[in-house]
């Protein structure tokens, strides 16, 4: 995209920027590995891993995000890291005020947003990226994959998010019984305008359960292994800007996992570790224009997209941290739909 700055060697520019030397350097697994071994859409052996760009369909554009309100938005328990000590200081007018400035930033910026009803006793709906996975289709529309979700009360939501989609067009798509648990975009995430996604695995979403959506969706798919409990999904830890640009936090990512992504990717951006582990920096949702929406706190990792050429919208998204979600989480981004 215009205006981005690029280098020779932006990976090495920036991981030592950014205090990192050598995490790349030692590595061996390669993507072609990976790529050959592990997805549904194989590469011919004669080919580079670079290739990929010219042999995976491209798709359109999304057509809009869904946001589910926060009526009932709190933290009740605790489901991950991020809400221990959380359960019960959820300040809800702070929270609905932060989501309307959530919705009017995406509007502002010329996002169609479609708002899903939120249910009674569905304190997390509001997080709606992880009931179902949308994988848009080159020719148009998109399948529609229901999560199998951890948390009973989760898996509640998936017919609700599911349903709204009634009538839109998309043809959704049932993994098989005994497939394993996927939490939607949470830990799969579309590489812009490409028929290709990303898969973490080894917190939440089982890599048996991503080789099945592979299968199931016939897309290229390429498993990211994941370590800690901290960063529990892959959305949490890394961002895809463009086909040629990811954000990420090192560390919640198998040495294996990096190697894939510095093949796959020319540059990889490098989030300030305590914005990524303390304010969710890399829970961010990249626009097709280069702009990304994400937290306001995490001021240094904003500054590090800029300089790379990319345009943060922030907004105060604080209260939503208290259950381990951003942006990122907040959002669903759909296809062009018509009735």
């Amino acid at each position: 995209m215009g205006g981005r700055r690029t280098t020779g060697d932006p990976i090495i520019d920036i991981k030592r920027a950014n205090g990192l030397p050598g995490f790349l350097g030692t590595l061996r697994r390669t993507f072609f590995d990976i790529f050959h071994a592990m997805t549904t859409t194989t590469i011919d052996g004669s080919s580079r891993p670079q290739d990929w760009r010219e042999r995976i369909a491209t798709t359109p554009a999304w057509g809009g995000v869904l946001l589910c309100h926060p009526a009932h938005f709190d933290v009740l328990d605790v489901k991950n890291s991020f809400m221990k000590g959380q359960i019960g200081s959820v300040d809800k007018e702070r929270a609905l005020h932060q989501w309307h400035q959530l919705t009017e930033t995406y509007r502002s910026l010329g996002v169609e947003v479609h708002v899903l009803d939120p249910i009674a006793d569905l304190e997390d709906m509001v997080f709606c990226a992880n009931p179902v996975c949308i994988l848009p289709r080159a020719d148009g529309g998109a399948d529609v994959i229901p999560s199998h979700m951890n948390h009973p009360s989760r898996q509640r939501e998936v017919e609700h998010v599911l349903g709204w989609f009634d009538g839109w067009g998309c043809d959704v798509t049932h993994l098989p019984e005994g497939a394993g648990r996927i939490e939607g975009h949470g830990d799969v995430l579309v590489v812009p305008g490409r028929r290709l996604a990303l898969g973490g695995h080894g917190g939440r979403t089982e890599l048996r359960a991503l080789d099945a959506l592979a299968a199931a969706c016939d897309i290229t798919l390429i498993p990211l292994a994941l370590q800690g409990d901290v960063f529990y999904h892959l959305d949490t830890c890394l961002a895809v800007l463009d086909e040629n640009t990811v954000l990420i936090h090192p560390p919640a990512f198998h040495e294996h996992a990096l190697g894939t992504l510095s093949e796959l990717f020319p540059r990889i951006l490098i989030a300030e570790p305590t914005e990524a582990s303390d304010h969710l920096a890399v829970n961010a949702h990249a626009l097709a224009d280069g702009t990304v929406v994400m937290g306001a706190q995490s001021p240094r990792t904003a500054a590090r997209l800029r300089e790379a050429g990319f345009h943060p919208a922030t907004v105060d998204v604080s209260e939503f941290h208290k259950s381990g979600g951003s942006v990122f989480c907040m959002r669903l981004d759909v296809p062009a739909l018509t009735r």
